[in-house]
Order: C-alpha cells, then structure tokens, then sequence
C-alpha cells in the first residue's frame, strides 16, 4: 500500500492503477468529514485519460496524525502532500468538507492549480447544532446517514455507511464537523478564477443544490452539473453521471 511521509507523518493515498504519466492531468481527490480515500473508489480507475490520487487526511483512514477542526490546516496540509509526491500543477477535486479545502487552496495558492472540482459542498457549511452537540457528548450522529444519501438508495447502502461511521474515530468526527462549522467564504467567491466545476445531487439534504448553485453564479469560471437520483455521496451514488462531468471538465482545460 502507498505512503508518503508528509511533515514527518505516514500518509496513505490510493492512484489510478498503472504508472503515473507526467503528460496528462493530474487530480487529487479530498475526501469529506469523517471519509477516506475509499470515498473516491468509483473515480479512482474510470475516469480515463488522467492520473487520479486520492489521499486520507491526517488522522483519517490509513494516516497518521491528528485531525484538525481548520479548513486552512487541511488546506496547508494538501499542498505539502503534493509537493511530497513532486506534483506541480493539478486539478483539485473535493468533496463536502474537502471541497471547502479545495476553495481554500484555490484562494491561497491558485497558480498550482489547473482546475477545481467541489462535489456536495458550498461557501458556507454550517452544521445542524443537534450534531455537534452529539459529537460533543461522545455520541456518533447515525441518524445524519440518511440525510447523505437519496431516498431511492437501497438499504443495504446506508447500513454499510452506518457502520463505516461507527468505526470512524469520534474525535475525527467532531473535528471536521466543527472545521465545517467554522467555514464561511460567501464574499470570497468571486476572487477565483481558476476554471471549475461544481457538482451537486439533486436530492441532496446535507448540502443543498441551492448551495451549488450559489457557488457556480459567484464562481466567475464555472459549470455547474446537477446529478439526477442522488444525494450528498453523489460520486458514490451516480458514478457514471459524476465521471461523465469530469471528463467533459478536463477536457476543456487547457
């Protein structure tokens, strides 16, 4: 399994499988609050034509270190992660909280950037109080399951998801809860302009469409793709719609 030392921590990450080809794009997939690398198993080998590496964050998965509860520490954390791996320019694809580290960056340092891909995120992510007033009583918020995935998700789904956040650690979750909590760039938008697009499910209850559509009137350069019957884990749910709508997006840029 492939780890990188990154700040003097282990760091696991998954890629497309096969060598790595310097002449095509790269993407470095950011998981959400409380997810691994395995969040992005369906990109990882079919979407063709790129390298894709997907890492877990510190604490999170295979990784060592500690979560943090700030969007810019996991934001400063990514981009020594790629110049770990000796990546220079890249496309940047988060999902929920990871697309919030993704803006982050792209605010900070947009001239390693190719592109953005925010998947189920938005400017602002503020969390119900229920959860983290459960989070900070010790108690895993399993009733959040259902509102990450479409009504029409099969039981099966939500009891594997129930038990994937069962051997979350807790303290990883409350930090990435309370990282999302903090996370408010709604003024900030209009200052990117690397190219991105911004995908959504359609049902999704955790962030709204309506915070996608926010993100692509205020993106100056963006696309958005809402994904029909999914919700919040929608690169899980709809893969092909979701790889679909990154193939177009990568081949548009330049």
């Amino acid at each position: 399994m492939p780890y990188i030392d990154v700040l003097g921590k282990k760091t696991f990450f998954q890629q497309k499988s096969g060598d790595f080809q310097a002449e095509l794009k790269t993407i470095l997939c950011l998981h959400g609050a409380g997810g691994t690398s395995e969040n992005w198993i369906y990109q990882l080998d079919r979407v063709d034509n790129c390298n894709i590496i997907a890492l877990d964050l510190p604490g999170h998965g295979l990784s060592e270190g500690s979560p943090s509860d700030s969007i810019n520490e996991y934001r400063d954390f990514v981009l020594n992660f790629a110049q770990a791996l000796e990546i220079s320019s890249y496309v940047l694809m988060g999902h929920s909280m990871g697309g919030a580290i993704a803006l982050e960056l792209a605010f900070a340092h947009p001239i390693v950037l190719k592109g953005l891909i925010i998947v189920g995120s938005g400017a602002r992510l503020r969390v119900n109080p229920s959860i983290l007033d459960a989070l900070s009583k010790g108690r895993y918020p399993v009733e959040n399951i259902e509102y990450s995935y479409s009504k029409n998700s099969p039981p099966a789904t939500l009891d594997k998801a129930k038990l994937a956040m069962n051997n979350v650690p807790i303290d990883v979750l409350k930090a990435d809860f309370f990282a999302c909590n903090k996370f408010d760039i709604m003024n900030r938008l209009p200052r990117i302009k690397v190219p991105a697009l911004i995908i959504c499910g359609k049902d999704d209850q955790m962030t709204p469409l309506k915070y996608s559509e926010y993100l692509s009137k205020n993106i100056p350069n963006s696309n958005l793709v809402p994904v029909i019957n999914a919700g919040h884990m929608a690169m899980i749910e709809r893969p092909d719609q979701v790889n679909r709508a990154i193939t177009k997006f990568l081949e548009m840029l330049y």
